[in-house]
């Protein structure tokens, strides 16, 4: 059940907070959006999303995304690659490596505010996989995508839970250098 749901790339999308497929352009590429809200205003990425390597006796999957600012300010590509496990008590572990890079304007934030953005909306995106696929394993099966637009994800919170995040991180770590003796010369 978490194979069928995890190689099925409709599926896989609804997960990711703000985005959806508009088309299936081929076997193994969709086209497809992601919206953003930054205050009132909402930044729209229309862009393609390609399954590179899928590997039903492994459980591996690798897909590529890729997208631009429809008003041509940046834009941002994501290589994933996600594989199944078994676990000690009969469930399943899902393991994913994600690789992001992006340009124009959403650079501009800066390496550590990007990877933060970043790790929150993987957090999010699990969040929903698990929540769908419990739904999923309780209706009995997988059921097909909804036809209902993605709600855009709000970037201020993301950006602000982003900042809490590092001003956590980094509070942490300078009390813990404080918590460290000294060392002494010998």
């Amino acid at each position: 059940m978490v194979w069928r749901f995890l190689s099925d790339i409709r599926k896989v999308v609804t997960c990711v907070p703000g985005a959806q497929i508009t088309e299936q352009v081929a076997e193994d590429k969709y086209k497809g959006s992601i919206s953003v809200k930054v205050g009132p205003a909402v930044t729209d990425f229309k862009g393609e999303v390609q399954v590179l390597r899928l590997d039903p006796q492994g459980h591996e999957i690798e897909i590529l995304g890729k997208g631009q600012d429809v008003r041509g300010k940046g834009g941002a590509s994501m290589k994933m690659t996600g594989s199944l496990h078994a676990i000690a008590d009969g469930g399943t572990e899902v393991k994913s490596v994600s690789e992001v890079n992006v340009v124009g304007i959403l650079a501009q934030m800066g390496g550590r505010m990007i990877n933060e953005v970043a790790n929150i909306m993987f957090q999010k995106f699990t969040k929903n996989f698990q929540e769908k696929l419990e739904q999923e394993v309780k209706e009995g099966g997988i059921q097909e995508a909804s036809g209902v637009g993605p709600k855009p994800i709000n970037a201020v919170s993301v950006a602000f839970s982003a900042i809490k995040a590092a001003v956590t991180r980094s509070h942490k770590t300078d009390s813990e250098a404080e918590d460290k003796p000294e060392p002494q010369a010998q």
